[in-house]
């Protein structure tokens, strides 16, 4: 196991990991127990799950089979659109916790914001006072959610996931995360592989003699999030932890950086209002 995988990258109550597996997507059984196996050999101790995700079982399972304490892995869940709102997240919570074998997150996430999202962000904050999970925070909210959360509800979130990658530089979130200590957490650090033939990150491929998702990954890390590439091939997963042995040059931080298109690579099949709240979902 690579140690360097393991420092504090924030300074909150609890250990942050400075990388993470993704589990949206992986199949429940064999897979995700196969994906997570392989993680903690390669060394990752963040999990990225959520109910929707249909496989917390299974990652349960095999963090259990791990042999690890429990202090030794940091479980991230969130709370689904259907159980927004002041009772809902403590049921799905408890549920949540129960799939996967667990008596507490070590944070918990709303997942999409919402017009229930000031009553659900009261909600879990009673659960950490509970200790049910060590931290709270939000997923796929703007800057302006998070603004007009914390005027509602007095509470900043401590950590922020967003969909952050070359196409999508957001410059700007990233000062204001730091100014109020959020931590960031990138979801499809990898653009979904629309980057995988650009000649930029080709190059610095080849300077670095990293594989382009290396790179990308390395970009986020010294920009300060902590990116949630997600798997379910062994040698790919090892492959996307080996960050921690080269450094990329300012240059080439900045040539990453001037890849922005301020262009999503993510379509949720939402209604949205105006201000960007799901209003609708199948």
């Amino acid at each position: 196991m690579d140690a360097t995988l393991n420092p504090t990258v924030i300074d909150s109550n609890l250990a942050h990991p400075p990388l993470g597996l993704g589990l949206w997507g992986q199949r429940a059984g064999l897979e995700t127990e196969t994906a997570v196996a392989s993680a903690l050999e390669a060394g990752y101790r963040l999990f990225d799950s959520a109910p929707v995700y249909g496989n917390e079982k299974s990652l349960g399972l095999a963090l259990a089979k791990s042999g690890l304490k429990r202090a030794g892995y940091f479980v991230t869940g969130k709370i689904w659109l259907d159980d927004e709102g002041q009772n809902g997240p403590r049921l799905a919570t408890l549920k949540s916790l129960a799939n996967l074998g667990l008596s507490y997150f070590d944070l918990l996430l709303i997942h999409w914001p919402s017009p229930l999202s000031h009553l659900t962000f009261l909600a879990l904050n009673d659960l950490k006072a509970q200790k049910l999970t060590r931290a709270i925070g939000v997923a796929n909210f703007s800057w302006p959610q998070v603004l007009a959360l914390q005027a509602s509800t007095g509470l900043w979130p401590e950590v922020w996931q967003l969909e952050f990658h070359p196409f999508l530089v957001r410059s700007e979130i990233l000062k204001v995360a730091a100014q109020k200590g959020i931590v960031l957490e990138a979801a499809c650090p990898l653009a979904r592989g629309r980057l995988k033939k650009n000649q930029i990150l080709g190059r610095l491929a080849h300077k670095y003699q990293k594989t382009w998702a290396q790179v990308l990954l390395r970009w986020h890390l010294q920009k300060g999030l902590c990116p949630l590439p997600k798997s379910v091939r062994p040698a790919r997963i090892l492959e996307n932890a080996a960050l921690f042995d080269f450094a990329l040059e300012p240059k080439d931080l900045a040539a990453l950086d001037r890849l922005n298109q301020n262009h999503s690579v993510l379509k949720p099949p939402f209604v949205f209002d105006g201000a960007g709240y799901v209003i609708s979902h199948a």
